[in-house]
């Protein structure tokens, strides 16, 4: 068995990782684009499930992961000049680059041949010494574009502007910090993954990101203004881009939901984003790719159908694209919740995607429900809940 697995991202690499701990004869080359150690992001959220599972397929890869994570149970709200804060969620966090790294010298020796700075030709007939193909080239894969029609593609452009940034400021929970300007709402999701490091996400809807004129400004301009919107949040720290192929512009971004009817044509597969994809907000995206990564590992190694692969993954994406569906379009629609109480809003936000409901908060938090046992509208009475003022220069903690 000979394979060609394009794209050096965490797919990629967990695929052929995989795939070695099954069939250790197989030839395995992966190409990827870029030099080693360069990529585009910052952290990554696992669940505490995702762990257990990289630990089952792969021990030693995943024990360096596991070692190495930033791990965080709390989830602050920050709306309306207070802090909610709920605990009890079990999220885990690793820099995207340290996460290659560790993937990357588990493939070496493996024996998975890497080879870096590698422009893949998306013309099968090049590849004609290999018996598949794995296109693991990202959100934005040539190779799915090139057949889009064979793959069934379906692509939906969501509204809302958003920017992936980084800031040395680590935060002690997973942070929405939501700021009111002359221009309208604006808002950051904020996570650890290292001791010295979180992924700052900025977003708004369209119509502010004009307004505040981020359309005409360049990457610092725009790293400058989100600096002074969310000061209190950053306690004097700077906010980062590591995007260098875009110098001089900012990186905003309209997500991009993809689906495709079809993940395989002939002997080229589709594998993780180049597949599919799921809303930055819910943070599966990295999940889904290894969980893919393992099926179909699992699927070639005993010479199963690749329809196998697909009908498994499809069912769980599904799954999660609707919540992240619900997710997407909570923060669309955010200014329907605007008038709620803080309390209120913070409940709102984190019951968005429908994957937690109310009784998951209560097994995850009951102090935090207090002593609520009936919800209305939108949820628990006021009365009920536990309700705390704070600064936002605070860590509101306790």
């Amino acid at each position: 068995m000979k394979i060609a697995v394009v794209g050096g991202g965490p797919a990629g690499l967990y695929f052929a990782i995989s795939l070695k701990l099954r069939r250790p004869e197989a030839t395995i080359d992966l190409f990827e684009r870029n030099a080693e150690g360069e990529t585009f992001g910052w952290g990554v959220v696992f669940s505490d499930q995702t762990v257990e599972r990289l630990m089952a397929n792969d021990p030693v890869s995943g024990q360096v992961i596991a070692d190495e994570f930033a791990h965080w149970d709390d989830i602050e709200v920050h709306f309306g000049g207070e802090c909610t804060r709920s605990s009890g969620h079990g999220f885990i966090g690793i820099g995207r680059k340290r996460l290659l790294q560790i993937l990357g010298d588990r493939a070496r020796t493996l024996g998975v041949r890497l080879h870096f700075q590698r422009e893949a030709s998306t013309d099968l007939d090049d590849w004609h010494d290999y018996d598949l193909v794995v296109a693991a080239d990202g959100i934005n894969s040539r190779f799915r574009e090139s057949r889009s029609g064979a793959f069934g593609v379906d692509i939906d452009t969501r509204s809302n502007k958003f920017i992936w940034l980084g800031t040395p400021k680590a935060f002690d929970a997973f942070t929405f910090a939501f700021e009111k300007t002359g221009a309208g709402w604006i808002w950051a999701h904020a996570y650890r993954f290292a001791p010295d490091c979180s992924t700052f996400i900025v977003e708004c809807a369209p119509e502010t990101w004009d307004k505040l004129g981020f359309a005409t400004m360049d990457q610092s301009e725009t790293i400058a203004a989100c600096e002074r919107i969310f000061a209190n949040y950053l306690d004097g720290s700077p906010l980062l881009s590591n995007a260098a192929h875009l110098i001089g512009s900012a990186a905003w971004l309209n997500f991009r939901r993809i689906h495709c009817k079809r993940w395989h044509d002939g002997k080229l597969i589709l594998l993780g984003d180049a597949a599919h994809t799921a809303h930055f907000s819910i943070g599966s995206g990295t999940k889904l790719a290894l969980e893919d990564a393992i099926k179909l590992a699992d699927v070639l190694a005993r010479g199963a159908s690749l329809e196998e692969y697909q009908a498994e993954r499809e069912l769980e994406v599904l799954k999660l694209q609707n919540s992240a569906r619900n997710s997407t379009e909570w923060f669309e629609t955010v200014d329907r919740y605007l008038a709620f109480e803080p309390w209120q809003f913070a409940y709102s936000l984190l019951t968005r995607s429908q994957r937690i409901s109310h009784e998951n908060l209560r097994l995850r938090d009951a102090e935090w429900l207090g002593r609520s046992s009936n919800v209305s509208g939108n949820g628990p009475r006021a009365s009920e809940m536990p309700r705390r003022r704070c600064s936002r220069r605070s860590a509101c903690a306790g």
